[in-house]
């Protein structure tokens, strides 16, 4: 299944395709929002957002693109087949998320190395690459969460539009662009349970010097809880699909 993985990937997204549009994506969104954050609150505002900006990147692959893998099964007519497996859905999905969840980590390494040299910000660019440990902990955190939203959305009609919502709302709630603490009440608390959260939290504190284990830790468990919660997810669509002789979500 993780060989079969990769072909797809390879099959649907080639090594031109991904530097053409890829590549540039992961240092252009970033810059953007390091823009916002330099509006908002100068300098220390950019820094803010670029740590966060290079979190959040890694959600196009651990999300969208990982969801899409479901939606292209259906389309095609090989989702019955998925689901016929002694494996089973929650499983094989799972096995082949792993190519994404490498497209996040380097999406985001790609995007702290061609933003900070954008802006001269070399210590900080050294800080965030010492951290690679943190990042991969929160691609992997990530990748559990975008396995809860590929479950729920990936076989409904809109679901483009849908898991491209799960990723603006990590952009808004997760403390990319602005502290978690400028939001109302309600939403800091769900913030809490979001992947990128403690995760971009916990590299802010390793670039800074300040202790960070606490936030990796919140951040693991984030995404155990997630991760639970995706294959249960999967798991109640396989059911319902069989049940009903269906596809559809």
């Amino acid at each position: 299944m993780a060989k079969a993985s990769w072909l797809d990937y390879a099959a649907v997204y080639p090594i031109k395709t991904l530097i053409a549009s890829s590549v540039p994506r992961a240092v252009l969104q970033p810059l953007f929002l390091a823009y916002l954050g330099y509006l908002a609150g100068g300098v220390a505002g950019r820094r803010f957002a670029i740590i966060g900006a290079c979190v959040h990147i890694m959600a196009l692959a651990a999300v969208i693109k990982a969801a899409d893998v479901l939606t292209e099964d259906q389309t095609e007519g090989t989702l019955y087949r998925i689901r016929m497996s002694r494996f089973g859905l929650p499983l094989v999905h799972l096995t082949r998320c792993w190519i994404y969840f490498l497209e996040a980590v380097a999406s985001a390494l790609v995007a702290i190395v061609g933003v900070c040299a954008f802006f001269g910000e070399w210590a900080l660019m050294g800080s965030l690459l010492q951290g690679l440990p943190l990042i991969v902990l929160t691609a992997l955190s990530t990748t559990a969460f975008g396995l809860a939203v590929a479950a729920v959305t990936a076989l409904h009609p809109a679901s483009a539009v849908l898991t491209n919502l799960g990723v603006y709302a990590l952009l808004v709630l997760s403390g990319i662009v602005a502290p978690v603490s400028a939001l109302p009440t309600p939403l800091q608390w769900l913030s809490r349970v979001l992947p990128l959260t403690h995760g971009a939290q916990a590299l802010r504190a390793l670039a800074d010097g300040r202790p960070w284990v606490s936030y990796a830790a919140l951040e693991l468990l984030v995404g155990l809880g997630w991760l639970c919660c995706g294959l249960l997810f999967l798991r109640h669509n396989d059911r319902t699909a069989r049940e009903f002789a269906s596809d559809g979500s």
